[in-house]
């Protein structure tokens, strides 16, 4: 069992480090943070209990426990495909974006913007985004948008929105037992931050149209309001329904952690499309053509009406959270249990149109974690990949457990940037 017990102790720690470098969208769920703890505790008890011939169980955590991936028997060996790094497959795509301010403040990446720019947050306090920021990797500079109020005590602005003319925000008290969100906006070029108005809900997506706000609700359904402030109003058809990107919005199968997207629709036509799912799939996530998901120990993905599924080799698993990306690619975590293996990648992200791999960072010799960010911090899915490639990992034991720490690093991010890939 020592095994075994290795992983339980290096899974405990990865349940708290799991996007760790992408702080700022793990504000949004200190609400459920609770709830979600003691469903961690209880699949690491599990862990404990069970002992899988050949084998080994791995649970790692995302962003919500609705969207993490489930306990999954993994081969000794798993089989991984040969990929190349993202540097060499899309060089253009590749930047180096800093990871501190002029100032000395943190700099989390959010999204890619274009081909050229990166939106980023800067931390006014820990986990608490304070500043409005864009890198240009044509020049190498990074430019203020400018600042993000913060109204009340114990107040956290949550998701990002990038429209065409304006970026969105919402932000909330979550340590109050009360649901409350306001809306901000800022002119995408620049300038002082707006309020649009505040509605008492537990909102969890944000997206921009036209000349106004749109979000969904932790019980699902859609609401609009004017970007000139107003009314709420909720739009008809969508209850049940969580935005993913405007105009696509998802329904669930059911309320618990693993729950499958069952409805995918178009929010804009009314056009609806039910997931054609095998049995046993679980923590299906979809957007407008795509979907990810587990099935029997293996990642999958498939057209929503099923066709084109493929089946992954066991060594990968959906990144916690949010695995779709910008439209047409998904980011797959690697799992390879010889921790004194090197040139392991930390993820693989697919582009589910062309089946080509690319590899993402590497793992440090001697640990089975490593950090990724995916833009957790952005409402639609990201279009941007990060790591510190400077930062590794070491595992350091005392007093019976072991805990997965850090060194080097914190001074710039390698960031893939998905919008400059060229298509």
């Amino acid at each position: 069992m020592s095994d075994e017990q290795d992983l339980i102790r290096t899974l405990r720690t990865a349940a708290g480090q799991v996007e760790r470098r992408d702080l700022v969208g793990g504000v949004a769920r200190r609400r459920r943070a609770r709830r979600t703890r003691q469903r961690v505790r209880v699949l690491l008890a599990a862990v404990a209990v069970v002992v899988i011939a050949g084998g080994t169980t791995a649970i790692l955590s995302g962003e919500d426990g609705r969207d993490a991936p489930p306990a999954v028997q993994i081969t000794p060996s798993p089989s991984l495909p040969a990929a190349r790094p993202a540097v060499e497959l899309w060089p253009e795509a590749v930047v180096k974006v800093p990871a501190k301010g002029s100032d000395g403040r943190t700099l989390r990446v959010v999204t890619g913007l274009s081909a050229t720019e990166v939106l980023l947050v800067s931390e006014s306090a820990f986990e608490k985004a304070g500043r409005l920021e864009v890198h240009d990797s044509a020049s190498g500079t990074t430019r203020v948008l400018g600042d993000i109020p913060s109204p009340r005590k114990k107040y956290y602005p949550q998701l990002f929105a990038a429209g065409r003319g304006y970026i969105a925000w919402f932000g909330a008290t979550p340590q109050d037992s009360v649901p409350w969100t306001d809306f901000w906006v800022m002119p995408a070029q620049g300038g002082k931050a707006r309020r649009v108005g505040e509605v008492d809900a537990d909102v969890d997506r944000i997206a921009l149209t036209g000349d106004s706000l749109v979000w969904s609700v932790k019980e699902g359904g859609v609401y609009r309001m004017p970007l000139i402030g107003g009314a709420p109003e909720r739009l008809p058809g969508t209850d049940g329904l969580h935005l993913t990107a405007w105009p696509w919005a998802a329904g669930l199968s059911d309320d618990q952690p693993f729950a499958n997207h069952n409805r995918v629709v178009n929010l804009e036509t009314g056009r609806s499309a039910d997931v054609a799912l095998p049995d046993r799939a679980e923590g299906v996530q979809c957007d407008a053509q795509w979907c990810v998901g587990m099935l029997d120990g293996h990642a999958i993905v498939q057209r929503i009406d099923g066709s084109e599924r493929r089946t992954l080799p066991q060594g990968l698993r959906p990144q916690p959270g949010r695995t779709l990306l910008g439209g047409s690619y998904a980011l797959f975590r690697v799992y390879d249990p010889d921790r004194d293996k090197s040139g392991v990648p930390i993820a693989l992200l697919y582009d589910l149109t062309t089946g080509a791999m690319a590899r993402i960072g590497e793992r440090s010799v001697g640990v089975l974690s490593g950090n990724v960010g995916s833009g957790a911090s952005s409402s639609a899915p990201s279009t941007t990949v990060f790591w510190d490639a400077d930062e590794t990992s070491y595992e350091q034991c005392a007093n019976g457990g072991c805990q997965v720490k850090t060194r080097g690093g914190g001074k710039e991010y390698t960031v893939l940037n998905l919008a400059a890939v060229p298509r």
